[in-house]
């Protein structure tokens, strides 16, 4: 298969986190970083470019590290969001590309898109006297900000999440209300977190609120790097600790309830994975330490992959420079896009056509 980056740059360049929307939903533009030293945590720029890979523009420069880079993403046609670590805490931004003009920049967690132009994220103790602009943000939890009139809605207070972690038998631990991975199923209607507690020092838990009922579920020692499948499911990663490692081989694709029943397999080795729009694809990178971080993809249902893409075995970039592949298919399910470290100094935004 034949690897295509998104532009030709001395500089390394970055897609977001997997499952990002890094197409534009009319599948017209791309959003994607470029940095000229990955080493450093200045200079991140912010790109747009047609999907034919013309007309490059430089929208914004932000300090970020390369981990999921600055997590950009489309919520509408001219709308991208992405994140900014300078400054004591870490911001995101919502841009309009077309005019350049900042419609918000919030000091919270970021998290991997929008639904239904509908962000949601989420803010610990760090965060709170750092947006004076956004009074309603005064206390700890997970937030939306509904992008189609601006208003922001809290979905859980930090203790609220504490009390649902302790509703399913768990233990909170100090930074608990800290959640990462907030996601907002397709319908907006359920959003998930990752969320750090104490009897799953290893994976996490996962938790998911039904947001109208308030009904709550749980994960514990969660499969990994989860998106929603649909409405009601997950996809994600199972992985096994063995001896203080994470094995590889045993790493599989599978869809998860929202309460963590193993519903089927839906493919072979991974960590970072996303699934194609109709769900009959799935991608997942072999990110483990020591391997070279290929990434494979699978029809559903099947252990064996029907294409894999070699990536350079750079265990510095990968692990002290923490570029994963993290691979994201195009809406449409034509373009797999994912990060293709190709030396010591330089990682690429890359992409092969599915058609």
């Amino acid at each position: 298969m034949i690897i295509n980056k998104i532009v030709n740059t001395e500089a390394s360049t970055f897609i977001g986190m997997n499952g990002g929307m890094i197409e534009s939903p009319d599948g017209k533009r791309i959003v994607y970083a470029k940095k000229k030293d990955m080493k450093q945590k200045e200079g991140m720029e912010i790109w747009i470019c047609n999907t034919d890979l013309t007309n490059h523009r430089h929208v914004y420069t932000v300090e970020c590290l390369n981990h999921n880079g600055p997590s950009a993403t489309f919520i509408d046609n001219s709308t991208v969001v992405f994140r900014d670590m300078s400054g004591e805490v870490s911001a995101f931004i919502i841009m309009d590309v077309d005019s350049l003009k900042i419609k918000h920049k919030i000091y919270a967690k970021e998290s991997h898109r929008a639904e239904n132009r509908i962000y949601p994220f989420s803010v610990s103790e760090s965060f709170l006297d750092k947006n004076p602009d956004y009074p309603m943000i005064n206390t700890s939890g997970i937030y939306t900000l509904d992008t189609r009139n601006d208003k922001i809605k809290m979905i859980m207070s930090g203790d609220e999440l504490t009390e649902m972690v302790k509703s399913h038998g768990l233990t909170p631990v100090q930074d608990t209300v800290s959640v990462s991975h907030v996601q907002l199923n397709p319908s907006a209607t359920s959003i998930m977190m990752r969320i750090g507690v104490k009897d799953c020092p290893v994976f996490g838990a996962l938790g998911c609120v039904d947001i109208d009922t308030g009904v709550s579920h749980m994960i514990a020692d969660k499969p990994v790097h989860q998106l929603w499948y649909d409405d009601n499911t997950y996809m994600a990663t199972r992985q096994f600790e063995n001896n203080g490692h994470i094995e590889m081989h045993s790493s599989y694709i599978a869809r998860f309830s929202k309460d963590g029943e193993e519903l089927e397999v839906l493919g072979g080795i991974g960590n970072h994975i996303d699934g194609n729009h109709d769900r009959t694809l799935f991608a997942g990178d072999r990110c483990y330490p020591g391997y070279s971080p290929d990434i494979y993809i699978y029809e559903k249902g099947n252990k064996k992959a029907i294409h894999e893409i070699a990536i350079p075995n750079l265990q510095d970039v990968v692990w002290k420079w923490h570029v994963h592949p993290n691979p994201s298919f195009s809406n449409d399910g034509t373009r797999l896009y994912f990060n293709m470290p190709v030396s010591e100094n330089k990682t690429e935004a890359s992409f092969i056509e599915l058609i």
